[in-house]
């Protein structure tokens, strides 16, 4: 479905560029990432308005907008420009709200994710892991430079260069990444012998964690900066998925742990009877009372998880236990019974 990047704008379809050249301002700052750090919401529509201002602010674009519902029907209606492209045509060259987001952005390496079978008995005390695998390094050779490097000669080492466009509204003046250097702002010369110049080497780690009681089949820890390395940046993170390995007796809800509890029916009937449970942690001695109904959930307090504040309970939901291969005379006694 096509965005309405007037109502995007907040302008009417009869707007003029003098009104939605105004809107955009106001609300491109309101939205700003550099304004709204960590609000993916904020990111989402500041680059929404970017992309409507673009078509809206082309009188050729906005027309086949009008009456095709898209720019051009073809390609990226930004015409490759990205948003500090956008902001340099009104703030002279970059982010209004100071520098230039791409050349403050560093580049990151890729996270990697790993998944840690555990069994009930762990996540339930917590328990203290050692884990292996392989991920690429910073090369200790160049210093993850990649190897010898020149001033790149098109920028000056700035990673940015001046590009001047003629607009609707007259020449101006963006801020582009530089293609020769790709934007570090200087050139490979010669390559390091260890890395062959990605500045990046491969091995396997070992890494020793504690992992917490409590946690959740599915949960997540997040280890800052033990994730791949990458040439000029900063290294990934680590993400430790847990993976529950299934229970042949319990079975988790939550910080609760259920289990059937399979009574004789004398037991159910007569109650007064003495069982043996198991728990996570041992057995306990419970009672059962006379006229027990099949289906009947017995809670037993503080048996389940420990998650923070919190302590779930032991769930024993009651089932009757049919015996197998009974003599004659038990089926004689069974028939006997009059209930």
């Amino acid at each position: 479905m096509n965005k309405d990047y007037y109502e995007i704008l907040g302008v009417g379809r009869d707007a003029n560029e003098n009104e939605i050249k105004k809107s955009y301002r106001k609300l491109s700052k309101q939205y700003h990432p550099d304004l709204n750090p960590d609000n993916k919401e904020a990111e989402e529509k500041f680059k929404d308005i970017a992309e409507a201002y673009s078509v809206l602010s082309d009188s050729e674009k906005r027309s086949n907008y009008d009456r095709f519902g898209t720019a051009d029907g073809r390609g990226n209606p930004f015409g490759g420009m990205d948003m500090d492209d956008i902001f340099s045509q009104f703030f002279g060259g970059g982010n209004p709200f100071g520098g230039n987001r791409q050349q403050n952005r560093r580049r990151k390496g890729n996270d990697i994710r790993i998944n840690l079978k555990m069994s009930l008995e762990d996540l339930y005390t917590g328990v203290h892991k050692k884990i292996k695998y392989r991920k690429t390094n910073k090369c200790s050779t160049c210093n993850n430079t990649g190897g010898d490097h020149t001033t790149c000669s098109d920028c000056g080492g700035r990673g940015m260069r001046i590009q001047v466009q003629d607009t609707p509204f007259g020449r101006m003046q963006q801020s582009v990444v530089c293609g020769k250097c790709q934007g570090s702002g200087n050139m490979l010369t010669k390559a390091c012998n260890t890395c062959s110049g990605s500045g990046v080497t491969s091995k396997e780690v070992e890494y020793e964690f504690d992992v917490p009681r409590g946690l959740l089949d599915g949960e997540m820890l997040k280890v800052n900066g033990m994730g791949n390395a990458v040439k000029s940046g900063i290294d990934g993170d680590l993400i430790i998925n847990i993976v529950e390995i299934p229970h042949e007796k319990f079975r988790r809800a939550g910080i609760d742990i259920h289990q059937t509890l399979n009574l004789t029916y004398k037991d159910l009937v007569l109650g007064n009877t003495d069982v043996h449970v198991d728990t996570i942690d041992g057995k306990i001695k419970i009672k059962i009372k006379e006229g027990t109904k099949i289906g009947t959930m017995l809670r037993i307090p503080s048996k389940g998880f420990v998650r923070g504040n919190e302590t779930g309970d032991m769930i024993l939901e009651v089932w009757l236990e049919i015996p197998e291969n009974i003599s004659e005379e038990e089926k004689e006694k069974i028939n006997s019974l009059s209930i």
